[in-house]
């Protein structure tokens, strides 16, 4: 039995720390072995930044994103312009060995190869003074215009009430987690019972989970029955807030929480669900997570605490759990986690840094505060960061109300509550940046566009009740700088006010797709181009499906590989992948990569927050642009990410290993015997849980051996992680370096029924009987 590797490129990646485990005594003493490895990863060209206003900034050291999309009769080959790079730096695509480009590129970071085969293979080499440079990574192929990422469902269950629920694919963000210069997928699972605040009920646990881009899944947090599902309960915040060159994943945790590793953070047993399902009780912590193991790494006190849940609003629990979260430079140089509560009434913003390991606590806006009078209710159900005062330093724009970079207030508006918002180059007449925004209240202007600098409003439209909807981006290349329009107001507006078109067809998410610098409009699962007498349809994802209801979001989008146009992902409508759709239109246009422009790489983290929004650069892109400053910014040093070791177990008896059934990825595929033969479905991580067991993580598929009851003759499957001790082995010593694999669910042992010898004989578990058909030597995998 042989395996296909999963990936669509081969790579070296190295992935979360592992210890092969070994038994050294009968009463289970365990040896980890943990080792470190280096990636071997070109460090991009002309690191110095350029000079500009603060410091310079820490951003990802990625790799070149390089992909291909089937196009017509070719594929379009595209790849990321770094910003440490010289705009003019000249670059060479090969398929295979051979170079398809007669000169390097110098316009774009795209190119067409015209009549090429499907699936041709390809590598892009940058060109510095004459002189080529080391090739990149292999492309990724979008072969159907997406790649598709396969997905590990979790298991449904039933609530203390008795209904039963099922999972979907939800929010999604992206970051580096493991240090190979390629970005992986934090994504969020929510139960088919997710509330909204205001609903009662309880709920089934949220999950998250992180993906290379193969479908390898490196863990799995489970946040536990004391965490509510739901868009406004779990923000979680990717991004590499120690500098170490790999990205961290933090959010609000609670008692009962279970880490990519198994451990549970605080009380395991403890439940403070009430009767409505709310959990308006019990301690509730913030804990920053190992991006490359899922590991709990710091974990404290949420701030603010509940306190009083009637303090916020309301007293049945609907306020006091609208949580927002982002991500800032607070100091101009290195990132924060900005973690918020509250913005109908009282409103508090808490900024974290993570150093040596820690989180502490920068600062803690309140607007119960006595120099903060009058900022209660300003915020949004979503918030934005941008350096708004051009002092090299990041501000939390929180509704109606800015925030400085110290924590204190900036400005102030008062006009109150919205559910979107957009901060950006609006206007790039003017210095600086601008805000539009959209209002709930009936006695303020339904939608306000201002400068970001002070608040000052440029325009305003009047009151008319919950304007619940408003994007403003250039999307129309007949009006100058961006327009900007709602659901309760008529026309495309100007950045003066004008009204200067029709209202395009929705109100919702946007993407750079084609080959002008103008935006496109994302809705659901489609994307169209604006025109004056009606929109154009440019992509729907068949087979694909948007999030959050009416709310229609994708999991993510944004810059993600390829040049600097936008990738979108969606979810299928079973669940079973994401796919990353890319543009199958070449451009002219150079750009640098927009994730190395700090103010738009701190909007995908955000993006997942509450009323999912969409990014925008600290620069104009848009009809009449001049060409973007190179971005002010320095490379993390190159992550070297924890390896984790693999092992074989064979037994003693017929020498054959322990194999899951034709290399399958589902869920209760079974596990036997067969030939020992190298493939990935024989080899096994052996990840620590507790007490010295551990779980046994199939290397092909990321699941975990499993075992469903605790009598003799129960088969041994492959299944999800489902934090029970089902899942739990310990490696015991029996001597002449040969282990007895037992479980710690029932005590007895992996068993190889009647102690057969052929190729397909089913494992099992049975009772201890100290016969070589139980015994197995554990061979590290070279």
């Amino acid at each position: 039995m042989s395996t296909v590797p999963r990936g669509t490129r081969a790579r070296q990646r190295a992935r979360h720390p592992l210890a092969a485990f070994v038994a050294v005594a009968a009463a289970g003493t365990l040896l980890a072995t943990v080792g470190p490895a280096a990636t071997d990863r070109p460090v991009p060209l002309d690191a110095a930044p350029a000079a500009a206003v603060g410091p310079a900034k820490q951003v990802e050291n990625l790799d070149r994103g390089l992909i291909s999309v089937r196009s017509g009769s070719g594929n379009l080959v595209s790849w990321r312009l770094l910003g440490t790079e010289d705009i003019s730096t000249g670059f060479n695509v090969y398929r295979g060995t051979t170079k398809v480009n007669s000169s390097p590129i110098t316009n774009s970071t795209n190119y067409y190869d015209s009549g090429a085969a499907a699936g041709a293979a390809y590598t892009v080499r940058a060109v510095v003074g004459g002189v080529e440079q080391p090739a990149s990574e292999p492309a990724l192929q979008f072969a159907s215009g997406y790649l598709p990422v396969p997905l590990q469902i979790p298991a449904g269950g039933t609530t203390p009430s008795g209904e039963a629920y099922t999972y979907s694919a939800n929010d999604a963000s992206v970051g580096d987690l493991d240090g190979d210069g390629q970005y992986e997928i934090v994504l969020k699972w929510d139960p088919s019972n997710a509330k909204d605040n205001s609903q009662s009920g309880y709920t089934g646990n949220v999950y998250v989970d992180a993906y290379e881009l193969d479908g390898t899944r490196l863990w799995r947090i489970d946040l536990g029955r004391n965490i509510r599902a739901g868009a406004h309960y779990t923000q979680f915040q990717v991004y590499d807030y120690d500098g170490d060159g790999r990205a961290e994943v933090a959010m609000k945790t609670a008692d009962g929480t279970r880490d990519g590793r198994g451990t549970v953070i605080g009380n395991a047993s403890a439940d403070y669900r009430n009767s409505s399902g709310y959990i308006l009780s019990g301690p509730e912590y913030l804990t920053m997570f190992n991006g490359a193991t899922g590991a709990a790494m710091s974990t404290v006190d949420y701030v603010p605490a509940r306190g009083n849940v009637s303090d916020w609003g309301d007293n049945y629990g609907n306020r006091v759990d609208r949580f927002l979260a982002g991500t800032a430079y607070l100091d101009g140089a290195r990132p924060s986690l900005i973690m918020a509560r509250g913005y109908y009434t009282r409103s508090v913003v808490a900024a974290w840094d993570f150093r040596n390991g820690q989180l502490t606590r920068r600062w803690t806006f309140d607007s119960n505060s006595s120099t903060n009078a009058g900022t209660a209710g300003q915020g949004n159900h979503s918030l934005t960061v941008g350096d708004v005062d051009l002092d090299g330093r990041d501000e939390i724009v929180y509704g109606s109300l800015a925030i400085d970079d110290n924590g204190a207030r900036l400005w102030n508006t008062g006009f109150g509550h919205g559910d979107a918002a957009h901060l950006g180059d609006l206007d790039p007449s003017r210095s600086g940046l601008e805000y539009f925004k959209v209002s709930e209240s009936s006695s303020q202007p339904s939608s306000w566009f201002a400068s970001a600098a002070n608040g000052s409003v440029i325009w305003q439209t009047p009151a008319g009740g919950d304007n619940g909807r408003g994007v403003a981006a250039d999307i129309h290349a007949g009006s100058a700088g961006a327009e900007a329009w709602s659901s309760a107001v008529d026309g495309l507006r100007s950045p003066s006010g004008a009204n200067v078109g029709r209202k395009p067809s929705s109100i919702n998410f946007l993407a750079w797709w084609d080959a002008d610098p103008v935006r496109e409009l994302l809705n659901g699962n489609y994307i169209d181009k604006y025109g004056t007498s009606g929109d154009t349809r440019l992509l729907t994802a068949s087979g694909a499906t948007s999030n959050n209801g009416t709310k229609s979001t994708p999991a993510l989008s944004g810059d993600i590989l390829g040049d600097w146009r936008e990738e979108v992902i969606w979810r299928t409508t079973d669940n079973t992948q994401l796919r990353i759709y890319s543009t199958p239109t070449a451009t002219d246009r150079r750009i640098h990569t927009l994730v190395h422009d700090p103010m738009y790489r701190v909007a995908l983290a955000w993006q997942n927050t509450a009323y999912n929004q969409p990014p925008h650069p600290s620069f104009f892109i848009g009809n009449g642009m001049t060409q973007p400053a190179k971005p002010n910014v320095y490379l993390t040093a190159r992550g070297t990410a924890p390896t984790v070791d693999y092992v074989t177990l064979r037994n003693v008896n017929s020498g054959k290993c322990l194999d899951v059934d034709a290399a399958s990825t589902a869920d209760g595929a079974n596990v036997q015997l067969w030939t020992c033969n190298g493939g990935t479905n024989q080899q096994f991580e052996v990840r620590p849980t507790s007490n010295g067991y551990a779980q046994l993580v199939a290397r092909h598929s990321g699941k975990l051996v499993d075992v469903a009851s605790a009598t003799d003759g129960a088969n041994v499957t492959q299944m999800p992680d489902n934090g029970t001790t089902r899942q739990h082995w310990g490696l015991a010593d029996v001597g002449n370096g040969q282990v007895r694999v037992i479980n710690r669910h029932s005590g007895s042992v992996l068993d190889v029924a009647n102690c057969g010898t052929a190729d397909g004989t089913n494992v099992q578990q049975w009772s201890w009987l100290d016969n070589t058909c139980q015994r197995f030597t554990v061979v590290p995998v070279g």
